[in-house]
């Protein structure tokens, strides 16, 4: 990753014997002057949003303002959800985002809306409801019959009028009404789901006005060519391997941004957003994370099933578990031009049509503005294996390592995996340089106690699949935080110490018959684990890894449940922050395309961690103003504070307010093991 730095010529002061150089935080040699791939740009206005609520009502109000076009990338489309909703419990609890988008189209707004779509792939990851499932609706509609009547209301008025008028409306049945009765409670169900199928009929036979929908797929090809540039290639195809197989033949396409009236009146009204939050139902929720939120969907079996590891005895819940995600959005900024741009050719592959000449070539000029005080300087990096390939978002996280292991300060990872070992060996091979340059410097009384130390702060949740636990382990294990995996490393230790089997000779004797270690255990016994002082004192690094709980007083007891994490946030030293689509490991680094904002600005940097901090942590951390002290209190504190809501939950004891937690985070902790590797 060497390629990725800039050189530069500072002068010395002879006198004083000093220079001033500075800290390069973005890929500068992706900008240069007539060959600029990855523009940056410093005119951006920018603003966060922390989950679903903050992020899907202020989307709804500028879809509401829209006036002459909408440009959407998704991974999965859910015209059913709502964007902001009510306290009622059933569907639909607010306007839906399908809803939203009709009107739009009816004012005459031009909507171009490009997901995700393969068949094999969405069985499982049932990201477009009514397309990729739920393909047989109580009712369907035929032909062009009806769309023109489309709406969430709509559908819920026909199921009641079905009640009230069976025969009046029995042409529009599948089944014969006495053969179909509908109690109450199910209605929004089923309402749901006929205008999910209907909603994508309409729009797939053009009959939505104002509305295009095309769909992509991933390419075997380009993913596998830009597999093979990684240095760590996924496991192969045998018993218990077959990552790479997966990442080969279901790659997808994971970037979200919104883009609206991109050059209407010269783009004075445009604004995108930079997310990782997926335009689904499952992935809205507020801040507050609650327990139970009959805002968040109804739950099913995984749901009634679900418990915290360490409750094994929990009776499971009726709502969808918290989630935790970001969006980012832009305001008539030069980093527009390139959200478009990668809109636009994605656009025409999937249309089948040719490349479009670059479009940033003339484009509108109110997002050519000077800067201003409070603007931010911004890149926008990819992963897209089928244009070049592009991987400046691995770049980007790389340098920003890079630049990052120079220094004091801190790394903030929020993820949704953590499974990326390249990275994390680029971050000890980065900074046990530094170190060592620290230590050869006893001529200015440099000493080990004065290293400055880099605080890692590692938020993530326990694997979604136990086949990603092995990977999981290994990224942990290259930190020294392997025991975080409680049922991995003990699966390790009963797999080395496993005897063999005895098997008779020939000569009526036995022997151990040959064994061979699962791959799975090869590589973790092969991994250097350092030891949180080894860790210190060879890297200058501490480690923090926690995952994130809700609690609630339920049913006369405490209890807690996970919050996913969605999350793909990484912020540094106050300096630099990037979010978006990417996860830290493999597929996101080289196989689905990603879309990531990457950020230089010290006070949206601040900002950030402040919010974010002190929202995981109940208000007790924040970092402060983020001096070495600070942000060395606040490790401390945070520390503190996850060992203390791990003791409040695993209490068996009280029921009063000491068994409640503060703010969220608990020392990650999974009891799970396998021996089935998959990235």
């Amino acid at each position: 990753m060497d390629q990725l730095h800039r050189t530069e010529t500072t002068h010395i002061d002879e006198v004083k014997r000093t220079s001033v150089f500075t800290l390069q935080w973005q890929l500068e040699l992706r900008n240069r002057k007539s060959i600029a791939t990855h523009p940056i740009s410093h005119n951006n206005k920018l603003q966060f949003f922390i989950c679903g609520q903050q992020a899907f009502n202020d989307i709804l109000a500028r879809i509401g303002d829209a006036e002459a076009s909408i440009d959407l990338c998704c991974w999965g489309f859910d015209p059913g959800m709502e964007l902001s909703r009510t306290r009622a419990a059933d569907w639909p609890r607010g306007p839906t985002l399908g809803d939203a988008l009709i009107r739009a189209g009816q004012r005459g707004v031009k909507i171009r809306l490009l997901v995700w779509y393969d068949t094999l792939g969405c069985i499982f990851a049932r990201n477009m409801p009514g397309y990729s499932h739920d393909l047989t609706p109580w009712y369907c509609r035929r032909d062009q019959q009806g769309a023109d009547e489309i709406s969430a209301a709509h559908s819920m008025a026909l199921l009641a009028g079905i009640k009230r008028a069976p025969f009046h409306l029995a042409g529009y049945l599948r089944y014969r009404y006495e053969d179909f009765p509908v109690p109450a409670r199910d209605i929004p169900a089923l309402a749901r789901a006929e205008y999910c199928h209907s909603w994508y009929q309409a729009a797939a036979r053009n009959q939505l006005e104002g509305i295009e929908l095309r769909t992509r797929s991933g390419n075997r090809r380009a993913i596998e060519a830009s597999l093979a540039t990684e240095k760590n290639l996924p496991a192969g195809l045998s018993t218990a391997e077959f990552e790479a197989m997966g990442l080969e033949h279901l790659g997808s396409h994971h970037q979200k941004t919104i883009l609206i009236d991109y050059a209407h009146n010269g783009g004075l009204q445009a604004i995108g957003y930079v997310m990782g939050l997926n335009s689904v139902t499952d992935y809205w929720d507020t801040t507050e994370h609650l327990l139970e939120d009959p805002r968040r969907e109804r739950g099913g079996k995984k749901e009634a099933e679900e418990c915290v590891q360490a409750l094994r005895d929990d009776p499971g819940f009726r709502t969808l578990k918290p989630y935790q995600d970001y969006a980012c959005r832009i305001d008539a900024g030069r980093a527009l031009i390139d959200v478009h741009d990668n809109f636009a050719s994605a656009w025409a592959r999937a249309g089948g049509e040719p490349h479009p000449a670059s479009t940033r070539v003339n484009p509108p000029t109110a997002l050519l503005r000077k800067a201003e005080p409070g603007d931010s300087t911004v890149q926008i990096v990819r992963t897209q294996p089928e244009e070049g390939p592009d991987k400046t978002i691995k770049e980007a996280y790389f340098l920003a390592t890079a630049t990052a292991a120079t220094t004091h300060g801190y790394l903030y990872i929020e993820n949704q995996y953590f499974q990326y070992e390249e990275w994390l060996q680029f971050l000890l091979e980065k900074r046990r340089s530094t170190v060592r340059q620290w230590l050869q410097k006893k001529k200015e009384n440099k000493t080990a106690e004065d290293l400055p130390v880099m605080y890692v702060f590692i938020v993530m949740p326990v694997p979604e699949r136990e086949q990603m636990i092995p990977r999981t382990y290994d990224a942990l294990a290259t930190l020294g935080q392997q025991d975080r995996m409680t049922g991995q490393v003990i699966r390790i230790k009963e797999e080395n110490e496993r005897k063999p089997h005895q098997v008779r000779s020939g000569f009526g004797t036995t022997a151990p018959a040959p064994r061979q270690l699962p791959e799975v255990v090869q590589k973790a016994n092969a991994t250097d684990k350092p030891s949180a002082l080894r860790l210190e004192k060879e890297y200058g690094l501490k480690v923090s890894t926690v995952m994130l709980n809700a609690c609630g007083f339920d049913n006369g007891k405490w209890r807690y449940r996970e919050i996913y994490i969605h999350s793909k946030l990484m912020i540094v030293n106050d300096e630099f922050l990037t979010l978006g689509s990417a996860n830290l490991n493999q597929r996101s680094m080289a196989v689905d395309s990603e879309l990531n904002i990457s950020i230089c600005d010290a006070a949206h940097a601040r900002d950030m961690r402040q919010r974010v901090w002190g929202l995981l942590s109940g208000g007790e951390v924040t970092g402060g103003g983020g001096s070495a002290r600070d942000i060395k209190t606040a490790f401390e504190n945070w520390q503190s504070i996850a060992r203390e809501n791990r003791s409040n939950r695993n209490s068996k004891s009280g029921i009063g307010d000491e068994r409640a937690l503060k703010g969220f985070i608990l020392p990650l902790e999974d009891g799970r093991s396998s021996l089935t590797r998959l990235g």
